[in-house]
């Protein structure tokens, strides 16, 4: 036992840095509401990234568009559930297509972790449909293209 009692002290006193994974989401909207007129339904997709910090990037982009954008708001839950938003954010528009891209957003810990754990979403608000007119459904990705090598 004495023997192992300085190999125990090397073991402690080596700082152990706890390095956290950045989680990876990503979405495809649907309709929530369908549109005013008979036309074939806006398609894009949302991609969100938290870090161990509780903060999000997001980047999502919709085309196909016949209302105007106005924002794009952040909910935790998985999917069916409906819940108050956590963050909002602007959206870009330019012709039928609506954008945020690099979006930032600080969440607490206890919503990163609501986050983290069971998921959440994203809503497009438009000017004729302001409760929601688009939905993507967030969820966690094992793998991203940036995670990926291509080969030893």
């Amino acid at each position: 036992m004495r023997r192992l009692l300085p190999l125990i002290a090397l073991v402690c006193a080596i700082p152990v840095s706890a390095v956290a994974q950045d989680i990876h989401m990503r979405g495809v909207f649907n309709l929530v509401r369908a549109p005013a007129a008979d036309v074939r339904p806006p398609t894009g997709e949302a991609r969100a990234v938290i870090d161990d910090d509780g903060r999000v990037r997001v980047d999502l982009v919709v085309s196909g568009l016949v209302e105007h954008p106005t924002s794009a708001t952040l909910h935790t839950g998985s999917a069916g559930a409906n819940t108050e938003q956590v963050a909002r954010m602007d959206v870009a528009a330019s012709g039928d297509e609506a954008r945020v891209i690099g979006g930032r957003v600080e969440l607490t810990p206890i919503v990163a972790q609501q986050l983290r754990a069971s998921g959440g979403y994203i809503v497009l608000h438009t000017s004729e449909h302001p409760d929601g007119f688009l939905r993507a459904q967030l969820l966690t990705q094992a793998r991203t293209l940036g995670t990926v090598s291509n080969g030893p």
